[in-house]
């Protein structure tokens, strides 16, 4: 058990005692009735003590633990964001942490987050003896968060459907016509042919098959129909690349990305579905901006914003910029503005709350930028918003490029 209350060296009156022996047993009865467990460090951060709930949750005995830091024998097991440098120059500093979330795996193969706070103890002339906290099992919060992150992508995706089925169809729909006028030209070409190679060839017969070819014509216009082709098929791979890249499922793998890349693909997504009076512009697109990251996570945090900003524009009508560049060597950004209605100064503060929405009902889950908002965190980044009412808003992100 952690330290109990002191008894002090003067004499007490058997009521005192009492008293202090009650609120011992009571200190003892909470412990034992949390679902969490409590842990002691010595002075090189060593584990000295768990309560008995560390065992049912790690699966690890308390033996195999005491006697570990904190970060040994982690291994494969270190997943996620987790600034263990800044963790260790905290206890280096033997400041008190809260909220402090890693993983470890247990014995039977199963992934468990654990929350930890402490705070450092010393005796009566200042010496550091070591830490002494409480942890708590995360696992199902984690879990939860990480199904609600697929929901809203795949809502994202539902809601703008309509749209892409649109867009699709377009380009869809001129191939169609371009592959149907090709078809033609080459009927009445292989008729000339036909008429060509006839034993004995008739001329007027050949003049009038050449006529119906209009061979000129084919010519300059066959080339501008393949091209359009092109163009349409492109455009449909694109949606559908852009479409594939935001329904996967899961954490996808951290790598090498262009945050340009990021963006184009998030304004491809929305662009077959904005309303006729909105308009996306693009700045800042010029030297590659490399980070290490989720590709598939940030693009659903760029969707979320343009999303926003597109519901942020009164009567459907406006303009969205998205621009993006680079601090320093460590950091990279993206800025996604509008000059919509702006954001109250009372709701600024809720803005990144999940299930906060100031949308009508059906309009908006108020997942979008709470999951934004923890996905950036998740990356070691921070996510900002500037908004005053009819003034429109900008929230600009902030990633370190060695990420995660």
């Amino acid at each position: 058990m952690p330290a109990m209350p002191a008894i002090p060296d003067t004499p007490i009156d058997a009521d005192a005692l009492r008293a202090l022996i009650e609120d011992a047993q009571r200190y003892r009865d909470y412990a034992e009735m949390s679902s969490d467990w409590y842990w002691e460090q010595d002075a090189q951060l060593r584990f000295t003590y768990f309560s008995r709930e560390f065992e049912e949750i790690t699966g690890v005995p308390s033996s195999k633990g005491l006697g570990k830091t904190r970060w040994d024998g982690l291994g494969r097991e270190r997943l996620g964001n987790i600034d263990w440098a800044a963790h260790q120059r905290v206890l280096a500093e033997r400041r008190p942490f809260r909220n402090f979330e890693y993983p470890g795996l247990r014995p039977d193969g199963r992934m468990v987050w654990f929350r930890v706070s402490g705070k450092p103890r010393f005796d009566a002339q200042g010496q550091f003896l070591g830490y002494f906290g409480i942890a708590s099992d995360i696992t199902a919060a984690r879990n939860m968060a990480s199904h609600l992150h697929q929901s809203e992508r795949l809502a994202a995706i539902g809601q703008l459907a309509a749209g892409m089925a649109h867009e699709i169809n377009n380009p869809l729909g001129f191939v169609r016509s371009n592959v149907d006028t090709l078809g033609n030209y080459l009927t009445n070409l292989l008729a000339f042919i036909d008429v060509c190679t006839a034993r004995p060839a008739a001329p007027e017969a050949v003049a009038q098959a050449l006529r119906a070819a209009d061979l000129e014509y084919v010519r300059e216009d066959a080339p501008l129909l393949i091209e359009e082709c092109r163009d349409g098929l492109e455009r449909v791979r694109k949606i559908v690349a852009a479409l594939r890249e935001f329904a996967k499922e899961g954490q996808a793998e951290s790598g090498i990305a262009d945050l340009h890349d990021c963006l184009a693909s998030a304004i491809n997504l929305v662009s077959g579905n904005l309303p006729p009076g909105v308009a996306i512009a693009r700045e800042g697109a010029g030297l590659p901006l490399l980070v290490r990251c989720r590709p598939a996570q940030i693009n659903q945090v760029v969707l979320a914003l343009l999303t926003n900003a597109i519901q942020a524009l009164p009567g459907n009508a406006g303009r969205i910029t998205v621009s993006a560049g680079q601090n320093d060597a460590a950091h990279v950004w993206f800025e996604v503005a509008d000059n919509g209605s702006g954001i109250c100064p009372e709701h600024l503060p809720r803005v990144f709350e999940p299930f906060f929405t100031t949308r009508q009902v059906g309009r908006g889950t108020g997942l979008g930028l709470a999951i934004a908002f923890g996905i950036v965190t998740d990356h070691g980044g921070r996510i900002e918003v500037d908004s005053a009412p009819v003034s429109g808003s900008r929230f600009r992100v902030t990633l370190p490029t060695s990420g995660i």
